[in-house]
């Protein structure tokens, strides 16, 4: 099993991570195989998705260069099923020190939210690999990080809530380790049309834009 230390290491190289949120399990392992031959390489299956345990297994094991995590962790139980079945990471809104002492024990990495400089330091002090900064629209966008960034040393900063495609090199350039993006990453006409090829053809461009790399082809979605 790849470990937390090899889980950030990735996260700095490829530094987008796909939020996959449906309201039927097909159309979230389409949308993540989407994400994955785009060439993203960190996916996350909200755990509200219906059958997300079933989910998350068929993408690991259809494309196991990638990490397919969950988030929106909200309870104990969750928690503790999200562990048994083998995710790759774990995203929660806030922030829970014996949650943090669990994954850690399970060497599975968590980031949990967090939005004011005592909340991140403190997360990290107890052990975050890394701080999601959510909801970041909500208190300046990537100005907030780049305030953020200078008192926090070298935090791994993960925002989302507000990140996109169109602004994502802004975030990068104002410290970012990587970004969260959701439903912007699942663009008209193609989501709507469920044109999956087209969808990953429009991924890659973006990817090569942000000189990220792309370019997964495994199985079709």
């Amino acid at each position: 099993m790849r470990g937390i230390a090899e889980w950030l290491s990735g996260l700095q190289h490829h530094r987008v991570i796909g939020v996959v949120r449906a309201g039927e399990p097909e159309l979230a392992y389409h949308m993540g195989a989407c994400l994955a031959q785009a060439g993203l390489r960190f996916i996350e299956v909200t755990w509200d998705c219906p059958e997300v345990q079933t989910v998350i297994p068929r993408l690991q094991i259809a494309y196991p260069d990638c990490w397919v995590g969950t988030g929106t962790i909200r309870r104990e139980a969750e928690l503790e099923e999200a562990l048994s079945l083998g995710v790759d990471f774990i995203f929660t809104p806030h922030t829970q020190r014996e949650w943090l002492s669990r994954s850690h024990m399970a060497g599975i990495p968590l980031v949990p939210g967090a939005l004011t400089p005592t909340e991140i330091l403190q997360a990290y002090h107890w052990g975050a690999p890394a701080v999601k900064v959510f909801p970041i629209a909500s208190v300046g966008g990537a100005d907030y990080l780049r305030h953020l960034r200078e008192p926090l040393g070298a935090i791994p900063l993960i925002p989302t809530g507000g990140v996109t495609r169109a602004n994502a090199h802004v975030f990068f350039q104002a410290g970012a380790i990587a970004v969260g993006i959701g439903r912007d990453l699942f663009p008209q006409p193609w989501y709507s049309q469920r044109d999956w090829a087209g969808l990953v053809q429009e991924l890659q461009q973006w990817l090569n834009g942000l000189g990220l790399t792309a370019g997964a082809t495994m199985d079709s979605p």
